[in-house]
């Protein structure tokens, strides 16, 4: 009985002990759960049959490890190439006549009156007839300087004249001659811009293009010389680019840069390498190079530009056809990859850069692979029924 009442006893304060102990907390649920996660490698995977691949016209290419040149991208600069701007002086002095100033900007082409002077000179005097009696008083005054000449050189040769009296006479003649150029270039300047019927000076544009500046304004009185306005054709233009000078020799000038506006505004244009004057900064240390734009290109002058230089080294990198590229609504770049048995898949690349038609990859696909050439645009039409 008594070891009956100890176990009685021993078996309560286990009971109490256990009674005694907290029970555990709960786990606390999880901020954020993912169900099914899916990765980039676990894409859709398009199968079609043969019939459909033949009536898509689905072609692919094999990824091949290829030397390709290397490139630098450097801003650069589009301007007017040299000798296609004209700044156009006033012929006469005279007063600019109100309403026969263009805009800045406006096109025009050669020998368009943009602006029309009034002489200032007597009402009588008609510059034309001016011009023209210079031309013909200075002839005058040039053949009896060389009649006069004639006549010295003969009595030179009778010993009935001096020598000293040979050359003045002889330097006479050439001061007279010098005067019907002048005379003549002075007529030829008028015939160039004609009078209007008002006695107006007509001032026309030497070539077609832009008007760039205007210095003048209506009413204005210009002085002969006097700088009017400027033309600048701008149906080609070039982008100077500035290279460091010691990485110049670098540049492939055989090549065609590719040259895109800085906010990405279009594809990028192709750009020719020209020879242009040399020139240089020496307070960066760069030497100017110039590539010439595709003519119709809208681009201003003065707009900065990148400019993407390809350079002489290679190196080797995973190339692809250009036509294998798609585009998502965010820009990134991806490739359908044919796994075969009519099945292909679609996988995100990292593009590094672009020689001619040709892509270089820098990670996304291996060497081997297939990648789709024609009928991506297809493909990517049936993931998501945007056929439908």
């Amino acid at each position: 009985m008594h070891t009956r009442a100890i176990a009685i006893i021993g078996t309560a304060l286990c009971v109490g002990c256990g009674e005694a102990t907290p029970p555990a907390a709960p786990k606390a649920a999880p901020a954020a759960k993912v169900e099914n996660p899916r990765t980039e490698n676990t894409l859709t995977k398009v199968s079609l049959s043969s019939d459909a691949i033949e009536r898509l016209g689905i072609e692919s290419a094999e990824v091949s490890s290829a030397a390709v040149p290397l490139r630098r991208i450097i801003g650069g600069e589009v301007i007017v190439p040299e000798g296609r701007s004209v700044v156009v002086a006033a012929p006469v002095t005279g007063t600019l006549v109100p309403g026969s100033a263009p805009l800045p900007g406006a096109r025009v082409s050669p020998g368009q009156t943009l602006f029309r002077l009034l002489p200032l000179a007597s009402a009588d005097r008609e510059q034309q007839i001016e011009a023209d009696r210079a031309v013909a008083a200075a002839e005058a005054d040039a053949n009896a300087a060389r009649q006069r000449l004639q006549r010295l050189s003969q009595l030179q040769v009778d010993g009935a004249t001096s020598v000293r009296s040979v050359e003045e006479a002889t330097a006479l003649e050439q001061i007279a001659q010098a005067a019907v150029v002048a005379a003549r270039e002075r007529a030829a300047a008028i015939r160039r811009n004609p009078l209007t019927g008002g006695g107006e000076v007509a001032v026309n544009a030497p070539i077609g293009g832009i008007v760039q500046t205007i210095s003048v304004a209506p009413g204005q009185t210009v002085t002969a010389g006097a700088p009017m306005f400027s033309v600048a054709q701008v149906d080609t233009l070039w982008v100077r680019v500035p290279v460091y000078a010691g990485g110049a020799q670098e540049i492939d000038a055989a090549q065609a840069a590719a040259v895109s506006r800085l906010a990405g505004g279009g594809p990028p244009r192709p750009a020719s390498r020209v020879r242009a004057p040399l020139t240089a900064d020496p307070l960066t240390a760069t030497v100017n190079l110039f590539y010439e734009l595709p003519r119709g290109t809208e681009w201003s002058p003065g707009e900065r530009v990148s400019v993407d230089l390809p350079l002489v080294a290679t190196a080797d990198g995973l190339s692809i056809p250009e036509s294998a590229l798609l585009y998502d609504l965010y820009g990134s770049p991806w490739v359908y990859v044919d796994v075969g048995g009519g099945g292909y898949e679609r996988r995100r690349i990292d593009v590094a850069r672009q020689t001619g038609d040709r892509v270089v990859v820098a990670r996304g696909i291996t060497v081997g692979q297939r990648v789709v050439t024609t009928g991506a645009a297809e493909l990517f039409g049936t993931e998501f029924h945007t056929g439908k």
